[in-house]
């Protein structure tokens, strides 16, 4: 019975397992299926755009259709499966700009970039006026366009359709006002098999609407454009059975029955790169002038090649001729030598190829006009006018070379380590690239050089400089701290060198006048016990009383010019006018000041200094001048400030420093300041001058850095206080 359970388990187990595992293919075979999501309608009515992907550009839903406003080169937006295999894409196209704009099909590794994706794209362009078809492999490739009747116009409406059913491409356009229609047809033997659709714009705005995608079957399901080779195809549509040319495999012989379909004499110049022989043989080619100096360099959809002419030519860029001469390979670079020229037309020179360098390298794209981009790691001079640029591109490095004095001269302007994107002649041959990078790039003219970035500013050398910009601007504000700390540590000095004299003029004086007047007493009192005179005791008494009032009053006076809170309220003018007042309150004394000039902002040492030399004259005036009048006058100047204190007092000997008069503590804070000091009296009255220039920057430094040390002396006391 267990055995039977058990039996009946385990084939329940695999039944689940087989279950699953077809559910699990089915489900990969749908996922993987190339119908899936076909056929489709974009959903722009409704405003969505949820399963498009954007890759650069400015897009938006505007009135039901779809809207890119950026001239980006390049932008894009795909939808859709990447196992879409054969389907044609429709839509209704507008141009906003001078560019080109169309549909993508068969899309893969998209990303933002010029041609950022592999794939088939069909627009219309206005420069040329041309439908435009060709496929991207992080590179272009175009084929021939095929130009628009009527024309191709900013804000028009034209129908595109782009179709694919194996290596055929179709691509047709019609306009919707007149119904004037192009096509393109095309066949590509390594094309890719399956992708995405998108839409997308080059150096131009567009607007999409009415997106569709229908599956095609076979080659009869394909748009009504012919699908025998024409003029327009890169290579044939036409298949069927060929002689085979010896020395050329498969992929040239395509290209020559293209062009015998064309021209039975002209061959595609890539086609010569295939061939198996050494010795130079006959050949006819077309193409579009690229170059004309130092060589001609002639290139058409396919190819491009270096041309030697038998006889001086008068060609110039965008001429079509037909070619007739000797090629040869010499490695991958392709030779056409002793050539005779046909003029065939002259037109719009054809645009650049946007590569990578990496594409470059290997050689296919030899003698044609490409565009690339890189960084400059160096530049040299090899001769005039040759400047050598060393380019790094991601993987590949390469030279870029100038053609003319004016490009040389710009490539000398340039800064290393520039990003920079150039067009130019791509070349492999040793005689350009010395055999030390795989290819170099000739650039025609300045206008073929765009500077994307500048250098960036952490250089090695910029580091350095700002390294030792740091270690002086360190040094010096080292230089001003230490500076600035003298100076404060003179300023310390100086200040109790004055509270010094000052008390020893003031406080010391009066101290020792009430020792000699009490011991007088005492020893009166001693001697004369029983006789003595109570009158005259009294009046002893009370001149002692008044020499302690008087050193009370002078002891007052000092402590009250340590802390001058009064200058930094109202300023030096005020200040000392309010010290006059009240000095002089409760006597005889009238004092008057005079402020003239426009008062201003003063720096700290000046005007603490003038209101010491101003309060210390008024205190000698008032204590000892014994005056009627005293004046005191500031006089704000342009260039200078100027302080007189004046009395009509009995003055003094100015050859003589009074007893507490203090004119050495003056002289000394006006030294300080660099200020001069003039004292005059001849007898009768007193005049005290002191003046100094007013340029203030210097004592403003020095004392912000003593603030800022002072600020750091709190911080290490641990005070908390700012």
């Amino acid at each position: 019975m267990k055995r039977v359970r058990r039996s009946i388990a385990i084939k329940a187990i695999t039944l689940s397992g087989f279950l699953i595992l077809a559910l699990g293919m089915a489900a990969l075979l749908y996922q993987r299926s190339p119908v899936r999501g076909l056929p489709y309608h974009d959903q722009f009515a409704k405003g969505r755009l949820s399963e498009w992907q954007e890759f650069g550009g400015t897009w938006s839903i505007v009135d039901g259709a779809l809207r890119d406003d950026s001239d980006e080169r390049g932008a894009k937006l795909v939808t859709g499966s990447p196992y879409w295999t054969d389907y044609r894409a429709e839509a209704d196209v507008q141009l906003l700009g001078r560019g080109d704009a169309g549909l993508i099909i068969r899309g893969t590794e998209p990303d933002e970039g010029v041609d950022s994706y592999s794939g088939y794209y069909a627009g219309l362009r206005i420069d040329d006026q041309s439908l435009v078809l060709g496929r991207a492999e992080y590179g272009w490739l175009e084929f021939p366009p095929v130009r628009m009747p009527g024309s191709v116009d900013l804000n028009r409406w034209y129908h595109l359709t782009l179709s694919a059913v194996g290596c055929n491409i179709e691509a047709s356009a019609r306009a919707l006002d007149t119904g004037d229609e192009a096509h393109i047809s095309a066949y590509d033997p390594n094309c890719p098999r399956s992708g995405k659709i998108g839409v997308r714009a080059v150096g131009s705005g567009g607007i999409w609407r009415n997106i569709t995608v229908q599956r095609l079957k076979g080659l009869d399901a394909l748009a009504s454009a012919p699908r025998q080779p024409t003029p327009s195809s890169l290579y044939p549509t036409s298949q069927g059975p060929s002689p085979r040319i010896y020395g050329i495999d498969r992929n040239a012989e395509l290209l020559l029955k293209n062009s015998a379909a064309s021209n039975a004499d002209v061959l595609p110049i890539a086609s010569l790169r295939l061939l198996a022989v050494s010795r130079p043989i006959p050949v006819s080619v077309s193409g579009t002038v690229t170059l004309t100096s130092p060589h001609i360099y002639i290139q058409d959809a396919t190819a491009g090649a270096e041309v030697s002419f038998t006889q001086e030519t008068s060609l110039k860029l965008g001429d079509e001729v037909e070619v007739t001469g000797e090629a040869h390979l010499d490695g991958l670079s392709l030779h056409i030598e002793n050539a005779s020229e046909r003029s065939i037309a002259g037109v719009v020179p054809v645009p650049a190829l946007s590569i990578t360098p990496l594409q470059a390298a290997m050689g296919r794209y030899d003698a044609m006009f490409v565009e690339l981009e890189g960084r400059l790691e160096s530049k040299s001079r090899s001769s005039d006018p040759i400047v050598r640029l060393h380019l790094s591109g991601g993987q590949q490095e390469f030279y870029a070379i100038s053609n003319s004095r004016e490009t040389a001269v710009r490539f000398s302007q340039l800064e290393d380590g520039s990003t920079l994107r150039m067009r130019g002649i791509c070349r492999i041959g040793a005689a350009f690239t010395e055999n030390k990078l795989p290819f170099a790039l000739i650039v025609r003219s300045p206008d073929d050089l765009e500077v994307l970035a500048g250098p960036p500013w952490w250089t090695g050398e910029h580091l350095a400089l700002m390294a030792v910009g740091m270690l002086a601007l360190g040094f010096l504000i080292h230089l001003l701290y230490s500076h600035a700390d003298e100076r404060r540590r003179t300023a310390v000095l100086n200040e109790r060198e004055r509270l010094a004299q000052e008390m020893h003029d003031t406080l010391a004086q009066s101290f020792a006048g009430l020792d000699f007047k009490l011991r007088a007493i005492r020893n009166r009192t001693l001697r004369d016990r029983h006789s003595a005179d109570p009158a005259k005791l009294q009046e002893e008494l009370q001149e002692a009383c008044d020499l302690v009032r008087h050193s009370h009053d002078e002891a007052r006076r000092s402590l009250a010019s340590l802390r001058p809170e009064i200058l930094e309220k109202q300023g030096l003018s005020d200040a000392l006018t309010q010290v006059g007042n009240r000095m002089t309150a409760g006597s005889s004394m009238q004092f008057k000041a005079e402020i003239t000039g426009q008062p201003r902002q003063l720096p700290v040492r000046i005007a603490d200094a003038f209101f010491r030399i101003g309060q210390e004259a008024i205190a000698n005036a008032v204590q000892h001048s014994h005056a009627q009048h005293l004046n005191l006058n500031i006089d704000y100047q342009r260039r200078q400030l100027v302080m007189v204190v004046e009395d009509d007092g009995r003055g003094f000997h100015v050859d003589q420093d009074v007893e507490g008069f203090g004119l050495t503590g003056m002289r000394r804070r006006a030294d300080g300041i660099h200020a001069n000091l003039c004292i005059e009296s001849n007898g009768k009255g007193a005049k005290i001058t002191v003046a100094t220039p007013c340029q203030a920057e210097p004592f403003q430094l020095l004392a912000l850095s003593s603030h800022i040390k002072k600020f750091g002396s709190r911080r290490s006391t641990g005070d908390g206080k700012v």
